[in-house]
């Protein structure tokens, strides 16, 4: 049977990350509804220098033994892979632009990705931040769309109640969470996640009754693990490391506000934030920066509120002010962002097949 799209993914389960349930959920569900193929990668990165030329000669025998005529690229970094295929034969090329992916800061990188993505058909971006930064690199306007990540609520379900939730947590902490609020960080500890920022300026201007759980590992778990040393938080911060995907759903459910307190750093975008739409999902609200893609994937006032990024009493005001309804949080973002509604943005925009 003639595929309807094809796929190709540098980053697939059975890795762990953003990019691969992106990858995952996204030919998924176009699966549902339409013949597709797919070519895709589930090893780690180091593999990449075989993947590309792969991709690129399965593609070609694709197109010539299955009459493929569209294809879709799950991220930017494979824009040469999609103008070389272009290029050389009738297909039709789309790409999603998530943010690093567009803006990495290397001379070789930006002479060569932007200005194949330029050349592409169509390129759907995750958020409006990331549609500007694709414009700002020489990208048509008129070739972009805005469609925000999804979500699998499937994904985000827990068999016991959030009470029982706060029990087991506080059993596993050694403590007690009676009369505790708990503020909840989940992803990779980099600079741009303001994470450090946080824990210097806002958690010692809080009172004893909030917990910050900070669940993720990366270049800046160091440097955080030392600042809540050097500020004797030792009792009211816990940095929890890398956690399975069903503790990191319980503790979703158990914890009273998300903490997205990212910073700016020059180059290094938040795409989407797609923690905001998982901890949603969950009913938690979400407390965050007021920039780049954060913007798009908290609704603000309605599955949280948007702060201006380093304004401490902004922060510590929500945290403080926090009366969202879990209820109303958990459906506005499941109807908003349900792979099921992002799935058909995606139909609407590659056109009818």
């Amino acid at each position: 049977m003639k595929p309807d799209i094809l796929f190709i993914s540098r980053n697939y389960p059975p890795r762990i990350g953003g990019l691969e349930t992106y990858s995952y959920n996204l030919i998924e569900y176009f699966g549902h509804h339409h013949a597709i193929s797919k070519i895709v990668l589930g090893k780690p990165r180091k593999h990449l220098f075989w993947f590309m030329p792969y991709a690129l000669f399965k593609a070609v025998r694709l197109i010539k033994e299955k009459d493929v005529r569209r294809i879709h690229l799950c991220d930017g970094f494979l824009a040469m892979v999609g103008f070389l295929l272009r290029s050389f034969f009738s297909v039709t090329v789309s790409v999603t632009i998530h943010g690093l992916d567009i803006t990495f800061k290397n001379f070789l990188y930006q002479a060569i990705i932007p200005p194949c993505v330029a050349r592409l058909d169509k390129i759907i971006c995750v958020s409006r931040q990331t549609q500007k930064e694709c414009v700002d690199r020489g990208i048509p306007a008129d070739k972009t769309s805005v469609i925000p990540n999804g979500i699998n609520p499937a994904d985000f379900q827990v068999s016991e109640s959030r009470q029982a939730g706060r029990r087991e947590l506080a059993k596993s902490l050694g403590i007690t969470l009676e009369g505790k609020k708990i503020l909840l960080t989940v992803g990779r500890l980099v600079p741009r996640k303001g994470v450090a920022w946080f824990v210097k300026e806002v958690v010692p201007r809080l009172d004893g009754s909030y917990l910050y759980l900070i669940v993720g590992d990366g270049p800046d778990f160091a440097r955080v693990s030392a600042l809540v040393a050097k500020l004797n938080l030792g009792g009211r911060v816990f940095l929890l490391g890398r956690v399975t995907a069903e503790m990191r759903n319980r503790l979703l459910y158990a914890s009273d506000v998300f903490i997205m307190p990212n910073v700016h750093v020059h180059g290094d975008i938040e795409g989407f934030g797609i923690a905001a739409i998982e901890a949603g999902c969950c009913g938690l609200p979400v407390i965050a920066s007021d920039v780049q893609g954060l913007k798009d994937a908290v609704l603000d006032g309605r599955t949280g509120f948007l702060v201006e990024a380093g304004n401490t009493e902004g922060f510590l005001g929500r945290i403080r002010k926090m009366d969202l309804n879990r209820d109303a949080v958990r459906s506005l973002v499941v109807e908003t962002f349900d792979w099921h509604r992002v799935s058909q943005l995606y139909d609407e925009v590659l056109g009818p097949f």
